[in-house]
């Protein structure tokens, strides 16, 4: 398919140091901008973008962009439409947030857990959590005076493992690994003196962040039941479920490989490893994948 690129293309193009013209003109194969703020980056994949649908025969719907903010979304389709005109409109831009609930709405099917279910707010996790929190044996994240205290900061934790794709039975299997590796550490006592036979300070810290994590693995293992049970799903499980079926399900991750030919991401540096885990899967079809990250 072949689009006509507008004056606009032209002169931004013109405008361009040796090495930006590079990055613009590399069309095949992986490719990494580093620069820093103000330097004209996010306008770098745009043109690059409108040279991929100039000068090959990629649709522009087979070009997948993606960002972190709905703003960079508007900003990368504006400077688009001005380049090669409504064609840009084809091509998919997108939040990472906003391609897995496409994905999951396109494909419904494929995500068994989520497919019907309701979004939660961060209030309604919080009321969740204090459920599930007051009805365990804790000790070290349920504090006597005050059972509450630590709501937030699990639900940080929470979030935080989701981001980075790790799933309850993996963080479980960590934390039990490293229960074992803290029971080998071969000075844990005071082998004199008059605290002889005591586990040393710098220790009993370490002792306590694990015991702290063993309670942490268990709540967000029944807050994932909870979840799922209640036909709920959070902000961050669109992009962890997005993961688990590219990991499991080798026709949909086809589907998805075949569909986007290119690969672009704006803002790379702010990825986490479950973003990152969809750029892989996703650009693992070809040896020297079509992936263009800033």
């Amino acid at each position: 398919m072949s689009v006509n690129t507008s004056q606009s293309f032209e002169k931004r193009y013109a405008d361009l140091n040796e090495r930006q013209r590079e990055a613009v003109d590399t069309i095949e194969g992986p490719v990494m901008v580093i620069a820093g703020p103000g330097t004209g980056k996010t306008q770098i994949l745009t043109l690059r973008i409108a040279n991929i649908i100039k000068k090959t025969d990629t649709a522009p719907e087979q070009i997948l962009a993606l960002t972190f903010t709905e703003a960079g979304v508007h900003a990368m389709r504006t400077r688009l439409v001005e380049m090669i005109g409504t064609p840009a409109y084809k091509v998919r831009i997108s939040t990472f947030h906003g391609f897995a609930n496409d994905v999951i709405a396109r494909y419904p099917e494929e995500f068994p857990s989520i497919i019907g279910a309701q979004h939660i707010t961060e209030v309604e996790q919080i009321k969740k959590l204090e459920e599930i929190v007051n009805g365990l044996p804790l000790k070290e994240i349920k504090p006597f005076g005050d059972p509450a205290y630590y709501l937030r900061d699990i639900l940080s934790a929470i979030n935080k493992l989701k981001r980075e794709a790790v799933q309850p039975d993996e963080f479980a299997k960590i934390i039990k690994k490293e229960l074992r590796a803290f029971e080998e550490i071969p000075d844990l006592y005071h082998e004199t003196g008059v605290w002889k036979g005591k586990m040393k300070g710098e220790y009993r810290d370490l002792l306590k962040r694990l015991q702290k994590n063993k309670e942490l693995a268990t709540v967000y293992a029944a807050y994932e039941d909870a979840l799922r049970t209640a036909r709920h799903y959070d902000y961050n499980d669109m992009i962890v479920q997005l993961v688990h079926a590219l990991r499991t399900n080798e026709d949909l991750l086809r589907t998805l490989q075949e569909q986007y030919h290119y690969l672009l991401v704006d803002e790379h540096q702010d990825t986490n490893n479950a973003q990152n885990a969809i750029l892989e899967l996703m650009s693992n079809f070809h040896p020297n994948p079509n992936l263009f990250v800033v």
